[in-house]
């Protein structure tokens, strides 16, 4: 894994993932060649317990409109603005895999309610808070306050559950357990990587 703190913003993998994203959105939200209900690659409860694995990957690029797909690829876009240096493209797409597979993994056996879930939301959430990690490490004082800022969004909807327009606009219920279970895993991760890259100094 490669850390960087010091180079130009990423935008590659950025742009892979928006890509993906979009043509999956025009074939299943735009044309009539698919239906998303009955797609290979959204996260289903009942196809991933008879191992269709791959979901829990797949899942995260698909969308349930257009307007869901576009506030995911804006903060896509935010993202890479705020955090695009920190990592290589390799780094990048390592953080990404494995957000995937963890949100998707604590949705499946923590949120029993969730059986049908896509959306890059829970992504988004662990990337941001990948990069709240390394603005702290660096002594931002603008990551303790994005950091404040992400718990109190996650306490919202948790527990004040305010998403209501939000699931009006996307037409489907805001998988919030899935901002958390993304958050926590990209905390996770960024404090992984700092540990990493502290072992590699000493050597």
């Amino acid at each position: 894994m490669i850390f960087l703190s010091n180079v130009k913003i990423q935008y590659l993998p950025y742009v892979v993932i928006g890509i993906i994203s979009t043509v999956l959105m025009i074939i299943y939200n735009v044309s009539d060649w698919a239906n998303i209900n009955d797609s290979l690659w959204v996260f289903e409860r009942t196809h991933i317990k008879n191992g269709e694995l791959w979901r829990l990957i797949t899942g995260h690029f698909l969308h349930t409109n257009v307007y869901h797909f576009v506030m995911n690829i804006i903060g896509l876009v935010l993202l890479c603005l705020l955090h695009g240096e920190y990592a290589s493209t390799r780094t990048f797409a390592f953080n990404v895999v494995i957000l995937c597979v963890a949100t998707s993994i604590a949705i499946y056996f923590f949120s029993e309610n969730i059986i049908w879930y896509v959306g890059l939301s829970g992504i988004l959430h662990g990337i941001f808070a990948w990069g709240v990690i390394i603005d702290i490490k660096l002594k931002r004082k603008s990551g303790y306050i994005l950091l404040v800022g992400l718990i109190i969004k996650l306490f919202d909807e948790q527990f004040l559950e305010s998403s209501t327009f939000m699931a009006n606009l996307i037409e489907a219920n805001v998988a919030v357990d899935a901002h958390l279970y993304g958050a926590v895993a990209g905390l996770i991760l960024g404090l992984f990587h700092l540990k990493h890259i502290q072992r590699h100094d000493t050597q």
